[in-house]
């Protein structure tokens, strides 16, 4: 597909996708930015910037609204990818980027004595998902533009308590599976030390005289690198540490677990770290990974951001743009033919349906993380790379 066709065919679905996301506010049942209307809200905003008209800003604005009136009814949920935090950190970033004036926000402002008490229980409970705990709030306060010590001494008080520390000097955390509840060392982006690692590069960032925080984040680093797979066939990493699964062969392709995630993470830390010794570790692994191109081996499945064809083309649009390699802007633009091909169900959101396994099948899916909000925003930074710091959302950036 040549490169010109490419982004034709990505105009057009795009127009698509704002078409059916129009009127699509009574679709969201929770106020976050992952799972929720607030991803709606960064969609609709960041598209009013990529064409010019401000009546994609007032969507953008309803649906902040939408998403307010849902806590002001009753909805206490806290969490990052479907609760308040998520909505806290939509209101701080689109404030940030000068989409809406930082005054317009003030009744979530109100709201972060009780972000704060959730994300200390969700801490004492060994909960820091960043999905779905503490983590994820602890992220919303570390990226406000007026940091919050105490806030911020919270999170990094906890990651320093709670961590496990090793015979070789590293460190690491363990968690709960979602579903199962089995304890576990998972060293993904999305649910586990990956995302850690993102925390910790931020809280040195803002703390540089803790001495503290560099050692942990170079110690956390020591314990994932050391999860490779000993003789890698499709991927460096498994889905979760070497230690909670004897017996693991591979991850998947996608932003959420595996090489990309991780690696993406590293690379970031690394730089501020200024560590070249890691730096060149994370950069063979995203490179090799630019040779993996099946879609069933790598279980890509949908156009999805978290796991899908979309979420993959994406993370190497944003590594070009950091290294301007070539091979990252030539796999970019491979995934995103995927993704454009993947648009084929009649019946779908666009074209596109989101796969949930075998019990729940093909569905159709809205939000930013699994459904056509991620997707148009893919394609809308892929459109035009100034607008591409809406990924902060995903620890991307």
């Amino acid at each position: 597909m040549e490169e010109i066709d490419l982004k034709i065919k990505m105009r057009r679905k795009l127009e698509e996708i704002v078409e059916i996301l129009y009127d699509s506010s009574d679709k969201f049942e929770n106020p976050g930015v992952l799972a929720g209307i607030s991803g709606l809200a960064l969609f609709m905003y960041y598209y009013a910037r990529y064409t010019g008209e401000s009546k994609y800003d007032e969507i953008g604005e309803h649906a902040l609204e939408k998403a307010v009136d849902m806590i002001n009814n009753g909805f206490n949920t806290h969490t990052y990818c479907s609760g308040i935090s998520g909505l806290a950190w939509t209101f701080e970033h689109l404030a940030m980027h000068k989409f809406i004036e930082r005054n317009s926000f003030s009744p979530i402002v109100d709201l972060e004595p009780y972000l704060l008490s959730c994300m200390e229980k969700d801490f004492k409970m060994n909960n820091y998902d960043f999905l779905h705990g503490g983590l994820g709030v602890g992220y919303y306060f570390l990226t406000k533009r007026v940091p919050n010590k105490k806030q911020n001494q919270l999170t990094y008080q906890w990651l320093k308590d709670t961590a496990i520390s090793c015979k070789d000097n590293s460190i690491k955390w363990k968690s709960l599976l979602l579903d199962t509840g089995e304890p576990v060392f998972n060293i993904s982006l999305s649910h586990g030390m990956s995302s850690i690692v993102v925390v910790l590069t931020k809280l040195m960032k803002q703390y540089p005289h803790i001495t503290l925080v560099k050692n942990m984040l170079l110690k956390t680093i020591t314990y994932i690198l050391q999860q490779q797979l000993q003789n890698p066939t499709i991927s460096y990493f498994p889905s979760y540490s070497l230690e909670s699964n004897e017996n693991a062969l591979f991850s998947r392709l996608g932003w959420c677990y595996g090489d990309l995630g991780i690696a993406q993470a590293i690379l970031q830390a690394s730089k501020a770290l200024r560590n070249k010794s890691i730096e060149n570790v994370s950069m063979k692994i995203l490179m090799d990974n630019c040779f993996r191109k099946d879609l069933n081996e790598n279980r890509v499945f949908d156009a999805g951001l978290c796991h899908g064809a979309s979420g993959i083309s994406h993370i190497f649009r944003r590594l070009y743009i950091q290294t301007k390699i070539d091979e990252f802007d030539k796999i970019s633009v491979y995934w995103m033919e995927k993704t454009i091909e993947m648009a084929h169900f009649i019946d779908g959101l666009a074209g596109y349906k989101s796969w949930y396994g075998e019990k729940d099948g093909w569905t159709n899916q809205y939000s930013l993380l699994e459904g056509i909000i991620g997707v148009g925003l893919c394609m809308l930074s892929q459109l035009n790379p100034v607008l591409i710091n809406w990924d902060e959302c995903l620890l991307l950036n």
